[in-house]
């Protein structure tokens, strides 16, 4: 279970946020400054922090500048959050001082389990072993070399349907809403329309056939990949 600390020294934001994230599957601690979050650090390194930028009593920035500056922390991913938009300069600067995300409130709470989930799974090269394969019944998927097999027979999916592929797999039984799918499998790209994801699941539905059934439409939310037993 992945270990997240959050550093931030409104309580309510701070209980807010544990609360999303245990019951998104993650461990999860609230350190209301900076100082309480190193004397944690130093008995048990999580795997990702949630950093406040604006911190009472020690800048975001300095907290990230001491970490990158110790070896045992340079790798501990940090995603900075704070009430300035993502293209200020408060953004720039969060990331050019070692910020691996930054991420402005209020926040998406889908958003931003998306983003924890895909700094965690590049950090540890999208948790597959080279040449692991995921099976889920019938299906078969070598990540490391874009691969899916169903039934024992090859299919062909572009780059994008394989990535939407993933982004189901990764998160069974949960309403993925195409606003999130978005983000996830396209990065947010501007000026695309959701009618892009109908189109592209409707695609991996027809080649995936019976399997396809699997992928469920929530009716003007977005979609849930449901495996059946």
């Amino acid at each position: 279970m992945p270990k997240i600390y959050v550093i931030d020294d409104d309580p309510e934001w701070g209980a807010l946020l544990l609360k999303l994230l245990k019951s998104n599957g993650f461990e999860a601690m609230h350190f209301p400054t900076a100082g309480r979050f190193f004397d944690a650090l130093i008995k048990a390194k999580p795997d990702l922090i949630l950093l406040d930028m604006q911190l009472a009593g020690m800048h975001g920035r300095e907290v990230i500048r001491v970490l990158r500056q110790n070896p045992d922390y340079q790798k501990l991913l940090v995603i900075a959050v704070s009430a300035h938009d993502v293209k200020s300069e408060h953004a720039v600067k969060a990331l050019e001082g070692g910020a691996d995300e930054y991420l402005a409130k209020p926040i998406h709470e889908d958003l931003l389990i998306a983003r924890i989930a895909a700094l965690l799974r590049r950090a540890s090269g999208n948790g597959v072993a080279a040449g692991e394969r995921l099976r889920v019944g019938p299906l078969v998927i070598i990540p490391e070399q874009r691969r899916v097999s169903l039934n024992d027979r090859e299919v062909e999916l572009t780059r994008l349907e394989f990535e939407l592929l993933l982004a189901f797999l990764r998160q069974p039984n949960r309403v993925l809403t195409r606003s999130l799918i978005l983000e996830t499998v396209w990065g947010g790209a501007p000026n695309m329309v959701t009618r892009t994801v109908d189109k592209h699941v409707e695609s991996l539905r027809r080649k995936l056939g019976a399997f396809g059934k699997n992928f469920e439409t929530v009716i003007r939310v977005g979609y849930v990949f449901k495996p059946q037993d």
